[in-house]
């Protein structure tokens, strides 16, 4: 049980550790702080890993750890998918919004990238038990949390901020509303449908043919 663990938690590793290298937009560079944090990451991923691989903890532990990686790992594709025509910029990044990204899981969480992150920490001291990976919690969950005030602020100064205000009332930030995302899910399926005829119109229109070929 503890090998499986492990292995979740790798993937969950790999598939982070890919966002922070080829997924998010960097305008700054890696800036000192994103640095910071990216070490801190990897510090305390390693940590994670091993601690969940000689835990001695019961096996319903690990396997609730184990369901929690791949939870983590799963909401993590998935914020990648629901953004991936137009990659977010890195943690700490101070540049002006330009669209509010409303499909996919963002119809339910505002920051769904924080959230995976959070569930990985907590589910590697859920697996284990051990002091490591509760610092690795007490540590990371407070920079995310401040990374997503930094960008709501970032979102009120922004051209944005009427269109980011309305979808603030309706979703959550790491967990959903649900009494009021039924309307708000329709909505978004509605917005998804168009998106997606422009998009097919586009692929069919002679210079979109061109372009591919």
């Amino acid at each position: 049980m503890n090998t499986v663990a492990s292995i979740t938690a790798i993937v969950a590793v790999a598939s982070f550790s890919w966002g922070v290298l080829r997924f998010f937009r960097k305008p700054s560079g890696l800036t000192l702080v994103a640095g910071a944090v990216a070490a801190l990451g990897v510090v305390f991923s390693l940590w994670h890993v091993r601690d969940v691989a000689v835990a001695s903890t019961e096996s319903w532990w690990l396997a609730a750890g184990m369901c929690g990686h791949l939870a983590a790992t799963l909401m993590f594709w998935s914020s990648v998918h629901a953004c991936r025509t137009r990659p977010l910029t890195a943690i700490f990044e101070t540049d002006a919004p330009k669209a509010v990204v409303r499909r996919g899981i963002y119809r339910h969480l505002r920051h769904p990238f924080y959230a995976a992150y959070t569930l990985f920490w907590l589910s590697g001291w859920v697996a284990s038990g051990s002091l490591g990976t509760l610092v690795s919690v007490l540590v990371m969950v407070p920079i995310y949390v401040a990374a997503a005030r930094c960008e709501e602020r970032k979102f009120a100064r922004s051209a944005c901020a009427a269109e980011y205000e309305a979808y603030r009332r309706d979703v959550g930030v790491v967990l959903p509303r649900w009494r009021r995302g039924a309307k708000w899910t329709e909505q978004s399926r509605q917005e998804d449908i168009a998106a997606f005829r422009s998009l097919h119109s586009e692929a069919k229109s002679p210079a979109a043919n061109g372009a591919a070929m």
